[in-house]
């Protein structure tokens, strides 16, 4: 019985040790990231241990094809298809090339990221914005977009923080991208709506950052602390809720009178379990709103012992197609927020005496 369990525990420390090697000698490609993290996760478990896996899908690789011959073109609806057939997109894995498809997902990402950001400039005219380089740079590229007047104007500004892994900035999910199109998986949506509203807009990049904490801190110290908008926005997805609520233990007073109202989706944050004050907790109560999946109806209430805001269903139970699918209940949930927000308007009331004067009296001579 003893030799079992030593040699069963030999076998996961190999097990650990292969993960890790295998973390530090290669890239893996977005497709891979989800089943190295849970295995990750699953070892980490057993053996009071954490694994770190680094997943990237930009900057320069090896025997990477030029994407010059990348068959696939986004077409005017915004889906991804072939020049020749005009077929969709569609993943295929084959058994036992296991590196070939990791260089076609290493291709698909980085089109993806270049053709969204392209749209994000060209049609939409957002403007690129390098952060300064310092400890959160973790690749010297530490980009943002941002519309012109973000900074300047005094209106209403939405920000959005994508969830951690090998999304880029404008993207929710770069798989939903490759299948469903621009429309379900990338923030040009979110960008449409803001911009038709007359708002103005800021798109983070945590993943390229030492951590998404670090880079939600960076953009809030050096932009948004000192912006000219009345009222900020906020939507975040995945572990960019994570984000958010570190930036709001870190800067709670900043936070609460410049941020009017967060969306979290299918959010990864946890109020219990990081620092925040109760004044915090209190103010989350108050401006906050989480979509969650469930397989109820959107918009309906899904109730929790340790919610700690209003919590409503995402109408689909797809962590990836959440940000699309809440997409206009969310949007109304920022209108409102921003209405109530605005001061009252003062207004005088003319009556019908004082615009045609009174009865039996002459009107006043000019």
């Amino acid at each position: 019985m003893w030799k079992h369990r030593r040699a069963s525990r030999i076998s996961w420390n190999l097990r650990g040790d292969f993960i890790n090697n295998l973390s530090a000698r290669h890239s893996f490609s977005p497709g891979c990231g989800l089943y190295l993290s849970r295995l990750s996760f699953y070892c980490s478990k057993l053996l009071g241990a954490e694994f770190t896996l680094r997943m990237e899908c930009t900057g320069p690789q090896r025997n990477v094809p030029s994407l010059p011959g990348f068959p696939y073109r986004f077409n005017v609806e915004g889906r991804l298809c072939h020049v020749d057939t005009q077929e969709p997109f569609v993943f295929r894995y084959r058994r036992g090339d296991i590196l070939e498809t990791q260089q076609q997902h290493q291709v698909l990402g980085r089109y993806i990221t270049q053709h969204v950001h392209n749209v994000l400039e060209e049609q939409y005219c957002l403007e690129k914005v390098s952060l300064p380089c310092g400890e959160s740079d973790l690749q010297g590229k530490n980009l943002i977009f941002m519309s012109p007047k973000a900074l300047e104007g005094r209106g209403n500004l939405m920000v959005l923080i994508q969830d951690r892994g090998t999304v880029r900035c404008g993207q929710w999910s770069w798989t939903v991208i490759a299948r469903e199109g621009l429309e379900r998986g990338s923030q040009i949506p979110y960008v449409r709506w803001a911009l038709a509203e007359a708002w103005e807009v800021l798109l983070m990049n945590p993943n390229d950052s030492s951590s998404p904490e670090d880079h939600a801190r960076v953009v809030w110290d050096l932009l948004l602390s000192s912006c000219a908008a009345k009222n900020i926005t906020v939507v975040a997805h995945g572990y960019g809720g994570v984000a958010f609520v570190d930036l709001l233990a870190r800067r709670p007073w900043e936070v609460q009178r410049r941020v009017c109202a967060v969306a979290f989706v299918d959010s990864y944050h946890s109020p219990w379990h990081q620092p925040l004050g109760p004044e915090s907790r209190e103010w989350l109560k108050a401006n906050a709103k989480k979509w969650v999946l469930s397989c109820k109806p959107l918009n309906r209430p899904v109730g929790s012992l340790k919610s700690d805001c209003p919590q409503l269903s995402a109408g689909t139970q797809c962590h990836d197609a959440a940000p699309a699918a809440c997409m206009a209940s969310l949007c109304r949930f920022f209108s409102k927020a921003v209405k109530a927000k605005a001061p009252a308007v003062p207004f005088d009331i003319v009556t019908r005496s004082r615009s045609q004067g009174r009865p039996g009296r002459d009107p006043p001579q000019p």
